[in-house]
């Protein structure tokens, strides 16, 4: 699966660039505590936006059931 983001700046491409970097669970959170709050926030919509990313292909691939269980409801 690849990840791709658009619309980054620089500073967020090398926050993620570093985050990938790190090698476990443990050093995510040891690097997240030192960050300033603005960057936390950084870090955490980086996180968000790499999850969101690899959901959606699992969300949208195979409505078919969801969509057949609304038609039963159209008027």
């Amino acid at each position: 699966m690849t990840i791709h983001l658009d619309n980054l700046t620089q500073a967020q491409v090398d926050m993620l660039d570093h985050m990938w970097s790190l090698e476990t669970e443990q050093d995510y959170f040891d690097w997240y505590e030192l960050l300033d709050s603005q960057d936390k926030h950084c870090a955490d919509v980086l996180q968000r936006l790499i999850i969101l990313e690899t959901l959606e292909p699992a969300v949208v691939s195979d409505c078919s059931q969801a969509r057949a269980v609304l038609q039963r409801f159209r008027l």
